[in-house]
């Protein structure tokens, strides 16, 4: 057993007999982690309000080889985002970045990376103008794949490689773009237009952040989203869309029926 730190996003949480917690954590060093915390939900607990989804944590972990669950020791705040979760849509749409965090990421592998473009990318939802925040978790899904070796391929032909300039015929299994004349005869591609191509580069480019100040008005998101989503399902075991969405939809009208 050795005892490690590491800089984490906490994923989830779950309770654990009368006063613990199983936490899944996304660690730099260790992809994913699930632990242990004892005690965590004890009227004198260490850990405070570290260990709610969406928190940035440095953490120490007593790590032991091919064990399912370590043992979390300590859990220092390194930030957190209270606007997240002060919206049905924010809320939503933070919980999908940790919820592709998990069942994307498989097993105990280093990507300080991702881990940064995840942490970027909560710090973007919480101060972005709330129609961004969709755009902004669309490029996080696209530039996650990206890092995780599997980014849909937008620029040029599937087949024949010559670049594209308008829209085309987008293929969810075969991850990517086709060009139509005459490649793309086939029953599972769907076309999307040059402005949702365009898009779906620039989600995939530039910094989540600035998607800030694109105006959202000319985002053509239905088309970007049925992209990525049908992608995802094509590419991630056990997808089916994201929990977290859903859940956020369901918020969203009960908050409007409450009004």
């Amino acid at each position: 057993m050795a005892i490690v730190e590491t800089d984490a996003l906490v994923i989830r949480s779950h309770r654990l007999g009368e006063t613990s917690l199983i936490v899944s954590l996304f660690t730099a060093d260790f992809g994913l982690l699930r632990c242990v915390a004892k005690g965590a939900r004890g009227p004198k607990s260490r850990f405070g309000a570290a260990l709610e989804p969406g928190v940035r944590l440095r953490a120490v972990v007593y790590r032991k080889l091919n064990r399912d669950l370590q043992l979390l020791s300590k859990a220092d705040v390194v930030s957190y985002w209270p606007a997240l979760w002060e919206d049905p849509d924010r809320f939503a749409r933070a919980g999908a970045v940790l919820e592709f965090l998990e069942r994307a990421a498989y097993g105990e592998v280093e990507d300080p990376e991702l881990l940064e473009l995840a942490t970027d990318t909560l710090a973007a939802m919480g101060r972005a103008p709330l129609p961004a925040t969709e755009a902004m978790l669309r490029a996080f899904e696209v530039q996650a794949c990206r890092r995780l070796g599997y980014a849909p391929e937008l620029t040029v032909c599937l087949e024949c490689r010559r670049p594209l300039e308008g829209g085309g015929l987008f293929h969810p299994v075969r991850g990517g773009l086709l060009c139509g004349a005459p490649c793309g005869n086939d029953a599972g591609a769907f076309r999307i237009s040059a402005k949702a191509r365009l898009t779906l580069v620039a989600l995939a480019e530039r910094p989540v952040a600035g998607i800030a100040e694109w105006n959202m008005e000319r985002y053509p998101g239905p088309e970007v989203a049925r992209a990525i989503e049908r992608f995802l399902a094509a590419h991630l075991e056990r997808f089916e869309g994201l929990r977290a969405l859903r859940v956020g939809e369901q918020l969203a009208r009960y908050a409007g029926g409450t009004r």
